[in-house]
């Protein structure tokens, strides 16, 4: 049985990962700047790249969105020592979606003018919950005020999932069409993935009736319910430090593998108007990303349970339930008001975000571009009782202004729940740094949505980039591209 604290370390472990912790670093995606970050969107934009090579060592970046709490009197720019987390009241189907990532060391390399690597590494984290349409009012005290008000919108349901990888990864990439006025590059990335953390929970079919005539509260009548958590967080102790729960954590983790794969259309720019032998008109590209799963097993506290033993009312439920301090102690409540209900053992998978990534960049004059980027889920075409985990972007179109070293940015972000927001960003150097709604800057009650990014991202001087080493004097731009890259 899981010791009765491992409850209160489960959720800042995966607190931990969910707000620490992807791949979403807007404002550059579709840039041919992007260069050691693009295997992130499409691993075939890093042949397109006017420099040699270049190198992240360090980057972060967090995205969150949901409409069922509120935080407050906090803003990036502000101490969070004020800060207040309340719920949100109304009737309405609740969501929250989170996604992270830290790139250590991502790095591509021109191997020469049509063909370049990348490789690094990365920790990552998805989470998100769903909720059928319910109504919530943070003045309910007692279960059964909460039953009164939902008997409209019966049944009930909820489902929530969470996966932390690391991953190593390499990618390659080449040019497979090159006319002279356009390019067709392909690339492909091979992932080897540690599961770190991975749990999901689903309720599902809750319904519940009044009482007969003259009694007050209500009967549950169905329901289903079933959770799993993965195995090493048994291994997690309050009495130890923080480092011996860490290593505890990492110890029993499993590998698998997964891929990334895409293919670039460039529609180069006329030679005559002196934009740069990398100039082009019309960028379109389109990947397939996180094609893979990670693999856990059955933490000993992971269950299923179904159909209400006859006579569970409102206030059965509360006195089982409402002294409960650990994952066992809610097991055991739970085991009591239930007909099925068994152990779940074995190994569980939870897929990674497959989706489809369609990007069009399109150059509009001198040093501006506007970017489109769709976002296609393609999980939902698995049997239902697959769990997978969701990526929240839908629709992106992000106005840029952009040099080698400067940048500025202003995506805008509809998410695959309706949310709309206004980012900005800007590069200086090697420093990227954006937020993905301007609220979080400029308010102190929209942190719920939104986030931010930061990359370190270090480029080769001008003496050795492309450019610079091409005899630009003796042969023609078309004829530069088709140089082996310099010596670095």
């Amino acid at each position: 049985m899981m010791h009765s604290s491992k409850i209160y370390l489960l959720v800042p472990c995966l607190l931990l990962f969910n707000f620490l912790s992807a791949q979403n670093y807007q404002a550059i995606n579709g840039s041919s700047y992007a260069g050691s970050l693009s295997p992130s969107s499409n691993p075939a934009g890093i042949v397109h790249v006017p420099y040699a090579w270049d190198i992240t060592p360090f980057s972060v970046q967090l995205k969150q969105s949901t409409n069922a709490f509120k935080i407050e009197n906090y803003s990036l720019l502000s101490s969070p020592k004020n800060i207040e987390i309340s719920p949100l009241n109304g009737t309405k189907k609740r969501f929250e979606f989170t996604n992270q990532d830290i790139r250590i060391l991502n790095t591509r390399i021109s191997l020469n003018a049509k063909a370049a690597i990348a490789f690094g590494a990365n920790v990552r984290n998805y989470m998100y919950a769903t909720t059928s349409n319910a109504n919530y009012q943070d003045t309910l005290y007692t279960l059964a005020e909460f039953m009164k008000i939902n008997i409209d919108h019966l049944p009930l349901s909820a489902e929530s999932k969470i996966s932390t990888w690391a991953e190593l990864y390499g990618s390659y990439a080449r040019t497979v069409i090159d006319d002279g006025t356009r390019l067709v590059t392909g690339g492909i990335t091979l992932k080897v993935n540690r599961a770190i953390a991975g749990g999901y929970g689903q309720t599902s079919g809750l319904n519940y009736i009044p009482r007969e005539a003259g009694l007050p509260g209500y009967i549950l009548t169905e329901g289903n319910m079933n959770y799993g958590y993965s195995s090493n967080i048994d291994n997690l102790d309050s009495n130890k430090s923080t480092s011996a729960n860490r290593k505890a954590l990492l110890q029993t983790t499993r590998s698998s593998i997964s891929a990334d794969m895409g293919l670039e259309y460039i529609r180069l720019a006329d030679e005559e108007d002196g934009a740069g032998e990398y100039a082009y008109n019309t960028k379109i590209g389109i990947s397939i990303m996180d094609m893979g799963k990670n693999k856990y097993r059955h933490g000993n506290e992971s269950v299923a349970a179904s159909n209400p033993l006859p006579g569970v009312t409102d206030t059965v439920i509360e006195n089982k339930f409402q002294t409960v301090t650990s994952v066992a102690g809610f097991n055991d409540s739970l085991a009591s008001i239930s007909q099925d209900f068994k152990q779940l053992s074995g190994e569980f998978y939870i897929y990674q975000p497959t989706r489809m990534v369609i990007n069009i960049d399109q150059h509009i004059r001198d040093n501006f571009f506007i970017n489109a980027e769709l976002t296609i889920p393609l999980l939902s075409m698995l049997p239902v009782k697959t769990i997978y985990i969701k990526d929240m972007n839908l629709l992106a179109v992000t106005p840029r202004w952009e040099l080698k070293s400067v940048g500025a940015y202003m995506p805008i972000l509809v998410s695959n729940r309706g949310q709309t927001w206004v980012g900005g960003a800007f590069k200086a150097g090697p420093v990227l740094m954006g937020t993905h709604n301007l609220a979080n800057l400029f308010t102190k009650n929209k942190m719920h949505t939104g986030g931010f990014y930061f990359a370190l991202t270090i480029r080769p001087g001008k003496d050795y980039d492309r450019q610079g080493h091409y005899p630009k004097d003796k042969q023609s731009k078309r004829q530069q591209r088709n140089l082996d890259c310099p010596k670095f």
